[in-house]
């Protein structure tokens, strides 16, 4: 996506992928200065580790407690969350509306689950629900959350799920189950999915999740993560770059990877 809409636009960027693993996470970023670049993409496991290895944070980054956009000004290395805008941008395309008065319910307590309460906050949403499967992580979340805004969100237990799991409206999966081809299992139990839903997956895949496969037999509208995932990188390039990002190219370009 970025190496095209640089090229299209004539800049001088090349967008280029590397593995860290957690221990060089420090390594990294000094590589980063060091080298000048002039951004850089966060992805998992990174988001929220990276925190305190950069000189400025922007408020809505710091409320999410993640980042997944570095800019270097003037040598310095600010962060930004992008999937907060991403998240919002899809969701509008896909069901028509943001998520105002919605009883919502978001699987996850990571980074992207941070950014997709944070979003939901910011649009008053009627209520959210947390579910993961590490439930002390949930409860971590959801207090901090509550400290920051008058929001109704509450923890989910897996009991819990059969008698609020229907109820939702939208359904978030904001965990990287469903990345790896071949993995059938879902993050929630298929029986509380209905027709009247909305079932959003950030996970980008070449195929469609088992969840989104599951709520799209149900009959729920389902938006896979592909727009996110453009909506989001759309925004990462602006902030890099000062300019309008070139974005039907860069969603022809993320279909076709």
């Amino acid at each position: 996506m970025h190496n095209a809409a640089f090229a299209t636009q004539g800049l001088d960027l090349v967008y280029l992928a590397f593995d860290v693993p957690p221990d060089d996470l420090a390594v990294a970023v000094a590589g980063l200065r060091a080298l000048g670049v002039a951004g850089a993409n966060i992805t998992i496991p990174h988001k929220e580790a990276i925190i305190p290895l950069l000189d400025e944070v922007e408020p809505a980054a710091r409320r999410t407690g993640a980042v997944n956009t570095l800019v270097s000004r003037e040598g310095r290395l600010v962060g930004y969350n992008t999937d907060v805008y991403g998240f919002l941008r899809a969701l509008e395309k896909g069901w028509g509306r943001g998520p105002y008065g919605a009883r919502c319910l978001v699987v996850g307590a990571g980074g992207a689950a941070r950014a997709v309460i944070a979003a939901l906050v910011a649009e008053e949403a009627g209520e959210i629900w947390v579910y993961n499967r590490n439930i002390a992580r949930a409860r971590d979340l959801c207090a901090e959350v509550a400290s920051w805004s008058p929001l109704p969100i509450r923890v989910l237990g897996e009991s819990d799920l059969l008698l609020f799991g229907p109820q939702a409206e939208l359904i978030v999966n904001a965990t990287p189950a469903g990345m790896e081809t071949g993995v059938k299992a879902t993050p929630i139990p298929v029986d509380i999915l209905t027709s009247d839903q909305v079932v959003l997956d950030v996970v980008y895949a070449a195929e469609a999740t088992p969840l989104l496969v599951a709520a799209h037999g149900k009959g729920a509208l389902v938006i896979d993560g592909v727009e996110m995932l453009v909506q989001q990188a759309a925004r990462s390039y602006e902030l890099w770059t000062g300019r309008a990002a070139p974005i039907d190219l860069m969603r022809v370009h993320a279909l076709a990877s």
